[in-house]
């Protein structure tokens, strides 16, 4: 696929950003080194004779001990992770095009980029922070509601998220995290959003086999803003136009995976989602935000040193119609 020299450019960049926050995590460990390994360690062991009567013995015994300084703890538990999507043509339409809801349905071909770094405090215990990004390939395309997508890449609110201790029952596991989003983005400093936080929630069940894996994705977020609702001046004299913010954003779903083996696994999702806008805020009243929406896939494990994953998936809306049912590639990467 022949890219713009300004898509290329951006990708360029997506790759650099990631290289350095890795350079910066080796800095900072090596900066951390001392001479922990070669410590000597002494270790005084008193024997006594009772049978002689004489007096007790010590014995110093100078050992080299592995000890881990600080960097090399945060080297071993800290990962940085990248996760890639394209998302590609639809069934039918344009091969230039393809849908994706998140966006208002029509959209140049598209690649989200996600980056996430992490330190594992102990099992149970985590934390860390995400830059997403998009950018497209092709021209731009005019949206269902008359808006406009271009290609142009565009980064999204930057989060710090926390991962708590998973609540284990009988029949399943409740895995939870919590994040605060900061404004980063052009959109949020321009809406004057202030902050914002979530709680992302995926319960397990236990089943009987390996093979198979099945539970609920659910998510709940909000936003806050200087004003719920903007106005924004219209021409001619008309009154000013009431342009509502998306404060809050409930979604979630079902999802079944089977496992065929080490390297192979077929997934499935469904997703639900309904918001609040503007005076909605903290009411009862909740708006059908997006279109019900499906997605399956097939994933492959290569098992090879920092690539965990690559994959194919179609995705589209739960009422089928192949101009928004799109198909697309992934691939995930840690250090």
């Amino acid at each position: 696929m022949k890219l713009k020299s300004a898509n290329l450019t951006s990708q360029i960049l997506v790759t650099a950003l990631a290289a350095l926050i890795l350079l910066v995590m080796v800095e900072v460990a090596q900066a951390q080194q001392y001479d922990g390994q070669n410590q000597i360690a002494r270790v005084q062991n008193n024997y006594t004779n009772t049978s002689n009567g004489t007096n007790p013995s010590t014995q110093v015994i100078q050992t080299r001990m592995n000890q881990k300084t600080w960097g090399q703890h945060l080297m071993n538990n800290t990962t940085l992770g990248y996760y890639q999507q394209f998302l590609g043509p639809t069934a039918s339409g344009s091969p230039k095009e393809t849908y994706n809801p998140f966006v208002e349905g029509r959209a140049p071909l598209q690649s989200f980029h996600a980056f996430n770094l992490r330190h594992q405090l102990n099992p149970d215990w985590a934390f860390g922070g995400t830059l997403t990004t998009i950018n497209g390939y092709t021209e731009t395309v005019e949206t269902k509601f008359g808006g406009k997508n271009s290609p142009k890449q565009e980064w999204f609110n930057t989060r710090a998220y926390l991962s708590i201790p998973s609540l284990n029952l009988r029949w399943m596991k409740l895995f939870t995290t919590i994040s605060y989003e900061a404004p980063t983005s052009v959109v949020s400093r321009r809406d004057e959003m202030r902050f914002g936080w979530v709680v992302a929630q995926s319960l397990s069940f236990n089943l009987p086999g390996p093979a198979w894996s099945a539970g609920i994705l659910g998510q709940y977020y909000r936003a806050y803003f200087k004003n719920n609702v903007i106005r924004t001046p219209s021409l001619y004299g008309f009154d000013p136009i009431l342009n509502p913010m998306q404060t809050v954003i409930v979604s979630g779903g079902p999802y079944l995976s089977y496992r065929f083996n080490d390297k192979w696994m077929l997934n499935s999702l469904v997703t639900f989602d309904w918001d609040q806008k503007g005076v909605q805020t903290d009411t009862r009243e909740f708006n059908n935000n997006l279109d019900h929406r499906a997605r399956l896939g097939v994933s492959y494990f290569p098992q090879i040193k920092y690539l965990t994953s690559v994959g194919l998936f179609t995705q589209g809306l739960v009422k089928f119609r192949p101009g928004t049912t799109a198909i697309g590639a992934e691939f995930s990467v840690k250090f």
